[in-house]
């Protein structure tokens, strides 16, 4: 690959991570950190930056294929995990809540609701379908057109954030006084970003593979450079949005979301063209992270079951579109209980795929590890309060939403110990 091709397919990278969710989270997390705001910054980028591209170099060691990075988590657990990943982060949640969110933070508030979610739905979706049909032609579609529109509108909005901020004063919220650099963490850990890591990476390299790199060595290594241009991009993002809101303060001391803060920003900037801007950017950000969702989510139901790739993306889209009519809020009510469960099994997974040589006993090592992970998360983000066990609760970083961490090394540990002690056993499913 020359210069010019690993570039472009660096900004496709980007424009696939960057959603209105992470153009959301920032501000909000700025103007509530204030003080305290580079320390709130720093954790959220360990979740947010750093593991997706530790996602994309496990991905790429397996080929982009999600099947085989879940395999070390037992043939039918690996299966289920996969299913509620693709399910989670395409039709039912992540793609219904690209054209919501673009709808109630862009176009609405643009157009004074003149415009039905319906209607809006429709064209969004009708989009995601024509530039999702050939998946061949998806890096030039979103590499070459979409991902600059994408990255210069982010990039003159982070430079206007540092050249204009709204004001000089700063004030810390409860949460982010005592422990700001986990509660960044936090919310760098639900931006999922891991998840769409996961899920996007089947494009990144058949979009590789498509410039005749073929061997696994060069594919790994394309993709490292790639992920880093990519995340090069998505810190440059987050660090000029949580410097835009800790300074909004003025603007936007009652806000309830980072929308409220960025849109405040914005009018109070641009005005009425502010809001066209604003409408443009979330518009453009949440139609191609759609794209890639619902192309990466037919290859891999193309790949398991052999029916037409073309017939899925039709399915998705529509089945995407329909969920999307339910509004913001309910998709987000309904959707972050069920990810925020899965993700912990996953970011065991990561960190094994990357790390781990693997080898025929990986499931004696791993499958322990990642149940654990997937039933404390379950534990935390499902089950009502009241219910949950007394020595769950009592779990080191419990309060700060990571109770999984710490029995999940201890279960990798105790396996590992099992597999020196009986090398003899080899599991394979």
């Amino acid at each position: 690959m020359n210069i010019r091709e690993i570039i472009t397919l660096g900004f496709m990278t980007f424009a696939l991570f960057v959603g209105a969710g992470n153009i959301i989270f920032p501000p909000f997390i700025g103007l509530r950190a204030g003080e305290n705001l580079w320390y709130a910054a720093a954790g959220f980028l360990i979740t947010g930056v750093g593991l997706p591209v530790l996602a994309l170099i496990a991905m790429a060691r397996k080929n982009g294929s999600l099947v085989e990075l879940t395999k070390p988590a037992g043939k039918y657990f690996g299966l289920l995990l996969s299913l509620i990943c693709y399910l989670a982060l395409g039709p039912l949640f992540g793609t219904p809540r690209t054209a919501t969110v673009s709808y109630e933070i862009g176009i609405n508030p643009l157009f004074s609701g003149q415009v039905p979610l319906s209607i809006f739905s429709l064209v969004f979706f009708i989009a995601v379908i024509i530039c999702s049909l050939n998946p061949l032609k998806l890096i030039d579609i979103v590499g070459k057109f979409l991902s600059p529109l994408k990255v210069v509108s982010l990039g003159l909005l982070g430079l206007y954030a540092f050249w204009r901020p709204a004001g000089n004063e700063l004030s810390t919220f409860p949460e982010y006084v005592e422990t700001p650099f986990s509660s960044g963490m936090i919310n760098g850990y639900l931006t999922m970003d891991t998840l769409a890591a996961l899920v996007f990476s089947i494009i990144i390299v058949n979009a590789i593979k498509s410039r005749g790199v073929d061997r696994a060595q060069n594919i790994t290594r394309y993709m490292v450079i790639t992920g880093l241009i990519a995340a090069v991009g998505l810190i440059y993002v987050y660090i000029s949005l949580f410097y835009l809101g800790a300074y909004s303060l003025p603007l936007a001391r009652t806000a309830t979301n980072g929308a409220d803060v960025l849109h405040a920003y914005i009018v109070n900037g641009f005005g009425f063209k502010g809001s066209v801007f604003l409408a443009f950017v979330i518009t453009i950000a949440c139609l191609v992270t759609a794209i890639g969702l619902t192309s990466a989510c037919a290859s891999y139901f193309n790949q398991i079951t052999g029916k037409s790739y073309k017939m899925f993306v039709v399915i998705l889209a529509a089945v995407s579109m329909l969920l999307s009519n339910l509004g913001l809020t309910e998709i987000i009510r309904f959707s972050l209980p069920a990810l925020t469960s899965v993700y912990p099994p996953f970011i065991v997974l990561v960190i094994y795929g990357a790390l781990a040589k693997g080898g025929n006993n990986s499931v004696m090592l791993c499958m322990p590890a990642t149940l654990v992970a997937f039933v404390v998360g379950i534990m935390q983000s499902v089950v009502p309060v009241d219910d949950i066990p007394l020595l769950v609760q009592h779990l080191p970083f419990y309060k700060e939403g990571m109770g999984w961490i710490v029995p999940t090394l201890v279960v990798f540990v105790l396996s590992a110990i099992c597999r020196k002690v009986t090398p003899s056993q080899r599991v394979t499913s």
